[in-house]
């Protein structure tokens, strides 16, 4: 299993963590797991936070496929994953996402 955080930013901030959090919860698969949004605020920008413990890149394209009409819209997405690396949704295709997650999946040894 792999781990996750999900940063959504934005002034839709809230609203949209809300959706992807709905979609995440329901296409869940036996073991994974979605945590509550947490929602930070400063006085420059909203940040709602979703941590994820998820198998395999399933996770990655429900991201991705809740993502891509919204791209254009103002927002932004990022995923911290627990290897330390960093990926925004902005800047990488579903491919790339799917391999970040697989990666992230695999354990180390």
């Amino acid at each position: 299993m792999g781990t996750a955080t999900v940063e959504v930013s934005g002034a839709q901030a809230t609203q949209w963590a809300a959706e992807l959090h709905g979609v995440l919860a329901a296409n869940a698969e036996p073991g994974e797991r979605v945590s509550p949004v947490e929602v930070e605020r400063s006085a420059a920008v909203v940040i709602a936070v979703i941590g994820l413990v998820f198998s395999g890149v399933g996770t990655a394209k429900t991201i991705w496929e809740w993502w891509h009409p919204k791209r254009d819209k103002g927002g932004t997405v990022k995923i911290q994953l627990a290897d330390g690396m960093s990926v925004s949704l902005s800047n990488v295709s579903l491919e790339q996402l799917e391999i970040a997650f697989q990666r992230a999946d695999t354990p180390q040894g």
